[in-house]
């Protein structure tokens, strides 16, 4: 057939949701699908959908996709300066963006050489909410890449939100951890 291997991933992705969203609306199942079960809170928002995507015609594509199929939490993980050319989508659909590896060399060649280090101000700026991440070589590296942002647009204490209740806020996890507070998770950093 003449259909791209793309439009057989899309066509395959459309039955997965459109079961699963049919799966989520019936209350009481004869047999249980633990595939459906699963996406099952995508639906009523006690789950999140992470979509990642190198490209900025991707982002926009996966986040109508989503919003197509009525889930209610969206974030962009894995987020580069790809998204920074779709700010004004992500602003538009309050979607959350995890920015990643800001010690990386920039994505374009044509692009600032400090671009990766600005991109958290560039963001912040927007009112987008944002979290820093750091996937590549050591975890060390976070705190590194969060301090590295300071001299390029954000405070100290931005930066540190940025790696701490703004990343726990992003993940849905900001009652249990993210800042220091009584009955919450310790997790200090340094």
């Amino acid at each position: 057939s003449g259909t791209s291997a793309y439009d057989r991933n899309v066509e395959a992705l459309e039955k997965i949701f459109t079961d699963a969203v049919a799966y989520a609306a019936t209350e009481k199942h004869e047999d249980v699908n633990l595939r459906l079960e699963a996406m099952k809170g995508l639906f009523d928002g006690s789950k999140t959908l992470f979509i990642s995507s190198t490209e900025p015609k991707g982002i926009i594509a996966a986040v109508l996709f989503a919003k197509r199929y009525g889930v209610k939490k969206i974030v962009l993980a894995g987020a580069d300066e790809a998204a920074w050319l779709v700010k004004d989508f992500l602003k538009e659909n309050s979607i959350p963006v995890l920015l990643d590896n800001t010690q990386s060399l920039p994505r374009y060649d044509f692009s600032d050489i400090r671009l990766p280090f600005k991109l958290a101000a560039m963001f912040s700026k927007e009112g987008i909410l944002l979290g820093l991440t750091y996937s590549k070589q050591a975890y060390g590296n976070l705190p590194f890449a969060a301090g590295q942002a300071v001299p390029y647009g954000i405070t100290k204490e931005e930066a540190l939100q940025m790696v701490t209740s703004s990343t726990a806020k992003i993940l849905g996890i900001d009652a249990r951890t993210g800042t220091l507070e009584t009955g919450k998770d310790a997790n200090i950093v340094v």
